[in-house]
């Protein structure tokens, strides 16, 4: 039996819901024990879950029958570990890229996410994963869960808490450098396990049902009271229903239907609610410091400019003997014009040179001139 409770503006009231139904059962053994589960982004028939049985992480394709479709072995995940979250998000190309951890790990203050792309065909393989260190900001927690937002491309790690558990923030871009969390919110309740909803809404399992929110910054919208004990909810790729696990019966898989919608995206003045993480492309610095690297580029522009005319100038002042001296060799000489050394004329193209007279000195005596 379920019950459903609406928590409109502060006012709870109660309602009989739908006993949850059984979603699937799993045979093979290698699942039998999942403890997470995810709705494929490539394959929307698909729940993807991780078994540990070998000692290393491998990641298995489950079909809406519970049947195991694919497995996966994972390179680049450490034997030894956990490997008790799973959770998938979109990147930049819309594909989907699932991450897998050990939530155990950040009692030490920082733990390690395994990035795998989501595979493109179900058959058996391998799959290499990337590593992601992240660290809290104040100190070791254990966490319940590892949620990604489909609407925004972002992780969230929960923290398990028996009354008020913390929502911690990963940066916008993962490094490779150790990735800062941010803490975003305090939740009322403990949390078990939780999973997105495409549509944006968030569903968290707690010790006696499910509570709902619009988004991960919203308030509880409605409160699903369930007597099936378990830690694992996946949210199906309609958004319609939530798949649980059953404790009592660790191969059962039971549906439990999802009341309300996503509150819409924010904007205008509800959009600087968003965090600023500090992977995410922007100035340093606030306006004084976005004021200095302006104007540092602007100099870097003006130095470039008065290099550049230095360097035209200085190449005209180099080339101006040369036009000169190329001018002068080039010019055509005019018919009749004196030639200086040579005392003749130079005469026109197809004329006799003609001889120039020279001037009389004065007081040189006067030759006579014979006539014939």
């Amino acid at each position: 039996m379920a019950v459903l409770v609406v928590v409109p503006a502060g006012q709870a009231v109660a309602a009989p819901a739908p006993a949850p139904s059984v979603a699937f059962r799993v045979s093979d053994p290698r699942v039998a024990a999942a403890g997470t589960l995810v709705a494929g982004v490539a394959h929307s028939d698909v729940w993807w879950t991780l078994g540990t049985r070998s000692g290393r992480a491998r990641l298995f394709a489950l079909g809406r029958d519970g049947r195991v479709r694919a497995e996966y072995s994972v390179a680049g995940a450490p034997a030894g570990r956990r490997w008790d979250t799973l959770t998938i998000v979109r990147n930049g190309y819309g594909a989907g890229s699932l991450f897998l951890g050990d939530l155990s790990e950040g009692r030490r203050g920082a733990l390690s996410l395994y990035r795998v792309a989501e595979p493109g065909a179900l058959r058996d393989g391998t799959v290499t994963a990337r590593a992601y260190k992240v660290r809290y900001p104040d100190g070791g927690h254990g966490a319940a869960t590892l949620l990604g937002d489909p609407r925004e491309g972002r992780l969230y790690v929960v923290t398990r808490a028996a009354s008020a558990a913390s929502v911690f923030a990963l940066p916008g871009v993962l490094g490779p450098g150790v990735n800062e969390l941010t803490r975003v919110r305090t939740l009322g309740f403990g949390v078990r396990s939780g999973a997105f909803a495409p549509d944006g809404r968030v569903v968290f399992r707690t010790s006696d049902g499910l509570r709902v929110l619009g988004g991960i910054r919203d308030e509880v919208s409605h409160v699903v009271g369930l007597d099936v004990a378990g830690g694992a909810v996946g949210v199906s790729a309609d958004g319609r229903s939530a798949v649980i696990s059953d404790e009592d019966a660790p191969a059962v898989f039971r549906a439990v239907p999802l009341p309300g919608t996503a509150r819409p995206r924010a904007s205008g003045a509800a959009a600087e609610e968003r965090i600023v993480f500090p992977a995410q492309s922007r100035l340093p610095g606030g306006p004084l410091g976005t004021a200095a690297l302006i104007g540092l580029a602007l100099l870097g522009v003006l130095a470039t400019v008065t290099y550049r005319r230095g360097q035209r100038s200085e190449f005209e002042s180099a080339a101006q003997p040369l036009r000169r001296e190329r001018t002068q060799s080039t010019r055509p000489v005019r018919a009749g014009r004196p030639a200086g050394r040579g005392g003749e004329r130079v005469a026109a193209f197809g004329q006799r040179p003609v001889a120039r007279r020279q001037p009389a000195r004065a007081g040189a005596p006067r030759r006579a001139v014979r006539r014939r």
